[in-house]
């Protein structure tokens, strides 16, 4: 069995950091270890398994957007290319946001040159 490659966008980066600072102002330590942990297990995960989580239903429309839920109201969004064997973890999502902000990000994705 074969390691996947894994890929983090700048996206992706800037919204984590975000909420792992904000975790830190207003919960501590321990939920910023809770954080990096889950975060390094789903990693693991899609090392292993890149189609182990389900497709988002709110971005139906494309049909490879995968996402594996983090610290109970977040999702991480990605897709995986089989030719290259790579995932490229693409946003995170706040889930109780309207999804038609969802969508509108994932427009923004769909002009990025790696699609």
């Amino acid at each position: 069995m074969e390691i996947v490659e894994i890929k983090v966008e700048r996206l992706f980066l800037a919204e984590f950091q975000k909420c792992v600072a904000y975790a830190l102002s207003e919960f501590g330590r321990k939920t910023v270890k809770n954080w990096n942990a889950e975060y390094e297990k789903i990693r693991h995960r899609l090392e292993i398994m890149p189609t182990g989580y389900p497709f988002v239903p709110e971005l139906q429309k494309w049909q490879k957007y995968r996402g594996a839920i983090i610290m109970k109201n977040f999702k991480i969004i990605y897709f995986y290319d089989e030719d290259s064997n790579l995932v490229r973890i693409v946003d995170l999502w706040y889930m109780r946001q309207d999804p038609s902000k969802l969508n509108l990000r994932a427009r923004k994705i769909e002009r990025k040159e790696y699609h």
